[in-house]
């Protein structure tokens, strides 16, 4: 009795088993439902960091220039690069598309090596629905002073003002228009998900977490490394629909639409892709609810005698699915029009006039004497 008992766990552990494996889904589904879920979101917060990895230059062959020079060069030349390579640009920000359409964005500038760290952010909050920017504390606050009652204000440009309407010209205001967004943002989603599915799936699998990625809330990691044609066709790809959506969307002219078409089209890229080698590296960390966590790219391009190499990384954190935290509100800080700024600060700072009446006794110093004879 206890032997039948035990082939009976048995075969229930070997049928718990098959019917696991049979539903285990793949990296590639795995990654492919993850973009669904994360793109059906109506909003999230997100951090993200890109900076350059790695430089090359061609060196420059110069008769003229001797051994010390061209060692000095190089020099200054290597300084340089490690400059850049210092460098980095941060964004942290929100996006809501539940409503009406909310994206705020502080672009964060860092610079950190040897020991030397600056950063220049500048906030900034735009409501489609009104085509209004605020932008919030900056290092203008500082050249363009505020009154002290206006002090905490978001700095308000409407779009719709003549100014800068004219300024951005007719093409450019389409971009803010809501409905076009969304279809935008529906456009980036289909070219997404047809680039990554039309993929072979034997470039996808699955990898250890890193401490860190865990950390991002991310329970399961899929990582897909590209070779040159791969890449080549998943850049393409995400191109051509874009390009696609925004002309049916009247966003692009017909003149546009035909320069951006040579974008997307393979074989008028042939001859300039022929010389280029490109990379294209992805690590996606999945959370509990089968979103888009953590996603991790990194690019490497050069040409094929690598005297010119670029290699760029992007580190983009994605959380608070669905109920996205605004740190900008215009409603409780309240905003100020920024040409009302513009006035204040030429109050402040009054302009002389070169015509100004001088006082009695300075004209009649500066009066030549008539009387006088030479």
């Amino acid at each position: 009795m206890l032997s039948n008992l035990a082939l009976n766990m048995i075969k229930i552990v070997l049928l718990v088993f098959i019917l696991g494996g049979c539903t285990a889904k793949t990296p590639h589904e795995s990654l492919k439902n993850a973009l669904n879920k994360t793109f059906d979101a109506t909003g999230y917060n997100y951090t993200s960091s890109t900076r350059i990895t790695k430089i090359v230059f061609p060196k420059k062959d110069d008769d003229t220039l001797n051994d010390e020079n061209i060692s000095l060069n190089s020099l200054y030349l290597q300084k340089g690069i490690d400059v850049i390579r210092g460098g980095s640009l941060r964004m942290n920000g929100a996006v809501d598309y539940s409503d009406t359409i909310k994206s705020e964005a502080t672009y964060d500038f860092h610079y950190n090596r040897d020991n030397v760290e600056a950063s220049i952010k500048l906030p900034f909050l735009f409501d489609y629905s009104t085509k209004t920017l605020y932008m919030g504390k900056t290092f203008l606050n500082t050249i363009f002073p505020m009154k002290e009652e206006d002090e905490g204000k978001l700095i308000r440009f409407d779009l719709n003002d003549s100014l800068i309407s004219t300024l951005l010209g007719e093409e450019s205001m389409k971009q803010f228009d809501e409905t076009k967004v969304r279809s935008l943002n529906s456009a980036t989603q289909q070219g997404m998900i047809k680039a990554f599915s039309d993929i072979n799936g034997s470039y996808f699998q699955y990898a250890p977490l890193t401490p860190n990625e865990k950390l991002s809330g991310s329970l399961q990691k899929v990582h897909l490394s590209l070779d040159r044609n791969q890449s080549i066709t998943l850049i393409l790809t995400i191109t051509d629909t874009l390009i696609q959506k925004m002309y049916s969307e009247s966003m692009l002219t017909k003149e546009m639409y035909g320069s951006y078409m040579l974008l997307s089209d393979p074989k008028q890229l042939a001859p300039l892709l022929e010389n280029v080698n490109i990379q294209l590296d992805f690590d996606f960390g999945i959370n509990s609810d089968g979103q888009l966590a953590l996603i991790q790219a990194l690019v490497n391009a050069s040409d094929k005698e690598e005297k010119f190499a670029l290699g760029i990384e992007n580190i983009t954190l994605l959380n608070n699915f669905n109920t996205p935290q605004f740190s900008l509100d215009p409603k409780s800080s309240g905003s100020i029009d920024y040409m009302e700024i513009f006035r204040n600060w030429k109050e402040l700072f009054p302009d002389k006039s070169a015509t100004d009446v001088l006082p009695e006794e300075e004209q009649q110093l500066s009066e030549p004497d008539q009387n006088i004879t030479i």
